[in-house]
This record gives C-alpha cells, sequence and structure tokens, in this order.
C-alpha cells in the first residue's frame, strides 16, 4: 500500500466531508442558540422573584457563542478513527489486490469521492445562488410574486 497516497486521500476525504458538512452544522447551531436564548429568557419571565445567576450565566455563555467561528463544529465526527479504520482495515487492501484490483483504482475511487463531494457542495451553493425563492415559505412566495406586479398582499 502506497502510505503517501492513502495519507493524502484520508486528508482529502475529511477536508471534503467537513465543508459539505459544515454550513448545516452552523445553521443548525444558530437555530439552537436561538431556541436556548428565547427558552432562558422565558424562564426569567416566568419566575420573576427567584434569583437568575445560574440562568444569566446560561444565557450569556448563548449569547457569545459564535457559530460561524466556532472551530468545534470542525469536528464532524467525535474523532476520525472510524474513517481511518475504514481506509486501513475496511479496505482489505491485500484482498483487492490478490483479486487483481490494482492499488491504483483504488486510490483513484477515493479521488473521485472526494471529486464528488466538492461537486455536490458548488452545485447546493449555485442552486441557492440562482433559485433563491427555493427556502421561502408559502407566504414569503406570495408576497414576493404580488409585489412583482405592484400589489401589496394584506397581513
Amino acid at each position: 500500500m502506497d502510505r503517501t497516497r492513502a495519507l493524502q486521500a484520508y486528508r482529502g476525504l475529511i477536508r471534503a466531508i467537513l465543508k459539505y458538512e459544515r454550513p448545516s452544522k452552523v445553521v443548525n447551531w444558530g437555530n439552537l442558540q436561538k431556541t436556548m436564548i428565547t427558552k432562558l429568557e422565558y424562564s426569567k419571565k416566568q419566575n420573576p422573584k427567584n434569583l437568575h445567576e445560574h440562568t444569566d450565566r446560561q444565557l450569556d455563555s448563548w449569547r457569545k457563542l459564535d457559530p460561524g467561528n466556532d472551530r468545534s463544529l470542525n469536528l464532524f465526527i467525535a474523532d476520525s478513527k472510524l474513517l481511518r479504520s475504514v481506509l486501513q482495515n475496511e479496505i482489505k487492501w491485500g484482498e483487492k489486490i490478490a483479486q487483481g484490483q490494482n492499488a491504483d483504482e483504488i486510490f483513484e475511487h477515493a479521488f473521485d469521492v472526494i471529486k464528488f463531494l466538492d461537486n455536490q457542495r458548488e452545485y447546493e451553493e449555485l442552486v441557492d445562488r440562482y433559485n433563491p425563492g427555493n427556502k421561502l415559505t408559502q407566504d414569503e412566495k406570495i408576497k414576493r410574486t404580488a409585489n412583482i406586479v405592484g400589489l401589496d398582499v394584506p397581513t
């Protein structure tokens, strides 16, 4: 097994998965942050007579959280032992080579997976960029359509 190419494939897969998964993780953490802040503020308003030192500390920590810059979201897998074991053990290099598969074909497949993930991420970015109405709710679509012809939708 060509160790440098295996390492290159491993790093490439990690980077491709990270680029592909990170944007959705940032959005999910942002939504969780809003939810937690709302719940904590609500609990403070429900019990105005109680001291809220613990709740205030939790609120501060949730408000300080910046999902866009949070490096912990880069760890899409708790640790990458699973992916490493797949590359090292589960592929069973010796058996595949004994069956007639060339090591170059195996590495080529790993690099194809990397290219696929990169292209899929780029495709999703382009769809979002050129079809901004895809993520609108039905009410927002109706308002937008009415605005095109110069009408206002009553609220």
